[in-house]
């Protein structure tokens, strides 16, 4: 740990002086200084008889320090940062908006997100468990300069983000904007940056146990409850598998589209009752298997649709398809 200059700066005085390394510490003891301060500033001198107090050499744990509370600093952020990401997302899949379709496509975009958590919730639980321990056999960690910097920091994060809700709440509810889901979503934000502030203070004096603080419960609870709730809307690796194959088929289903409207092999004034859309794709390798079950069907003279079988369709965002069952198909016109 580092000795603060002005601790150092007076035992060494006071050595000189004469008095003893007991009287020392119990005036120290008196102005709050900790015991493993007081230990560690009087062992940075050795008293010697008619030489003072000479300086013996202090390897400094600052560095130490700074990775581990700025690790745990990052980690606390991706954990809270990708909670609220998913929150949000289940607030909105419960809760749409009128004219708004609650889709499986918003939330399948989340898996980053869910990721971050099966990452950085336990790394979150090893440092803070790690950091608690220290902290319950020196007291005089919670004064370390990079950790009340960073946990000022969050603090004033977490400050600003709770005066920012306010303001948009009541901004909101003036312009008769507010809804329950705006409601839910701004008790959600508040309920955050209240566990930010709870997490960050600077005396932090509970008793170390397996999940010492409310705060890192509280966070903790909320990360498994939003993870569990988007596991169970969006699946897990085989719907990913499942997905990713319908977003290659659509991938196929575009391109060949796009290759028919402009294929110079048929007659785009007058076009044929029956088509194999493979003969108009430019780069077939770009292809992949599935493009083998498009099928090509006219409309009109110069209309045609392109269609495949999808495994899900709710994860389609269907801005320029069209689905019918499983069936998705895409519309173009060559004039």
């Amino acid at each position: 740990m580092q000795i603060p200059s002005e601790l150092s700066h007076y035992i060494r005085d006071a050595l000189q002086s004469g008095q003893s390394q007991d009287d020392i510490a119990k005036s120290l003891r008196t102005a709050d200084w900790t015991d493993t301060e007081i230990d560690a500033a009087l062992a940075s001198w050795l008293p010697l008889d008619g030489a003072g107090a000479v300086p013996r050499p202090m390897r400094s744990t600052a560095a130490r320090d700074a990775l581990f509370y700025s690790l745990l600093f990052v980690v606390f952020g991706m954990v809270v940062g990708s909670t609220l990401t998913l929150l949000f997302a289940q607030i909105n899949n419960w809760l749409p908006e009128p004219g708004e379709a609650a889709t499986y496509g918003r939330l399948s975009g989340l898996r980053w997100s869910m990721a971050t958590l099966i990452v950085f919730v336990p790394v979150f639980w090893t440092l803070d468990r790690k950091d608690r321990q220290a902290t319950a056999t020196d007291p005089a960690r919670r004064h370390g300069t990079v950790r009340r910097w960073l946990s000022a920091l969050a603090m004033l994060v977490a400050t600003l983000a709770l005066l920012g809700d306010a303001l948009y709440l009541i901004y909101s509810w003036l312009d008769g904007q507010i809804s329950l889901r705006f409601l839910i979503k701004s008790a959600t934000v508040a309920l955050i940056a209240g566990v930010v502030l709870a997490y960050f203070r600077e005396t932090r004096t509970l008793p170390a146990t397996t999940l010492p603080l409310p705060a890192g419960w509280v966070l903790i609870g909320l990360a498994t409850l939003a993870l569990g709730l988007t596991f169970w809307r969006v699946g897990g690796p085989a719907q990913g598998q499942m997905d990713q194959r319908d977003r290659w088929r659509l991938s196929d289903l575009r391109t060949l589209a796009n290759d028919v409207t402009d294929c110079v092999d048929i007659d785009r004034a007058n076009l044929p009752e029956t088509l194999d859309p493979m003969i108009c794709a430019r780069n077939p390798a770009r292809l992949t298997g599935f493009a083998s079950d498009i099928t090509y069907e006219r409309a009109s003279a110069t209309a045609f649709s392109l269609c495949i079988q999808i495994e899900n369709p709710a994860a389609v965002d269907s801005y320029d398809l069209r689905l019918n069952a499983n069936a998705v198909c895409i519309d173009r016109r060559t004039d």
